[in-house]
């Protein structure tokens, strides 16, 4: 899933597991970069990768907004997930698949930047080694 910083991010809402809202992400990235982590709770690779990107998601809390995008897991299990791995930036659950489709996640872990504005930076599928590069590149240059 690469592209180039000139593909506009798709729009999403997803609804929230720590509250009964909606997100509104072309709402949060008119003012700052965003990184998405698709995930599921079972995603062995997604837990192994965890820990690397809540310490980024802390270390950038100001400038860049980490949301995460579970699809087949329940509200309940995304939570559990969320408390294991001490995240602290919000996930939310696309029932419908539709945010799945539209950004070609096939499986779990994928990460995707989008900078400030709405444009689509990078993407990995199977999710990245290189988060803290990238966003230092990318996003908070």
């Amino acid at each position: 899933m690469r592209r180039a910083a000139t593909t506009l991010a798709m729009v999403l809402a997803l609804t929230s597991c720590s509250a009964d809202t909606t997100l509104d992400l072309a709402e949060q990235w008119q003012d700052r970069a965003v990184v998405l982590v698709f995930f599921e709770s079972w995603c062995e690779l997604c837990a192994r990768q965890q820990p690397d990107i809540t310490a980024l998601s802390e270390q950038y809390r100001d400038t860049v907004l980490f949301v995460g995008v579970g699809h087949e897991s329940s509200s309940e299990d995304a939570t559990a997930f969320m408390r294991e791995h001490d995240i602290d930036y919000p996930i939310g659950i696309d029932p419908t698949g539709e945010v799945w489709r539209r950004y070609r996640v096939d499986e779990p872990p994928l990460v995707a930047l989008i900078s400030r504005g709405g444009r689509l930076v990078r993407g990995w599928p199977g999710g990245t080694t290189e988060l803290g590069q990238q966003i230092r590149q990318f996003l908070v240059a």
